[in-house]
């Protein structure tokens, strides 16, 4: 029987909170998926919260930001 890894690990849960974070944001398809990954990964090595790895990601990938203001035309 084979033991699995540190890095087999952080890769399954970066695909976890990929896909949260996706869920929470669909625009994020747009982006570069190796670099949306090794920014999740490099979060997971730094030691972060799967929480916060996402709300980290949707604030880097946030499209537009909120204006404060809505336009009806």
């Amino acid at each position: 029987m084979r033991k699995i890894t540190q890095l087999e690990r952080i890769k399954s849960k970066a695909l976890r909170i990929a896909l949260t974070a996706f869920r929470a944001n669909p625009s994020l398809g747009a982006c570069q998926a190796k670099a949306l990954f090794a920014e999740i990964v490099a979060h997971l090595k730094s030691g972060m919260k799967d929480a916060d790895i996402v709300k980290a990601v949707l604030d880097n990938h946030a499209t537009s930001k909120p204006s404060g203001h809505m336009s009806l035309n």
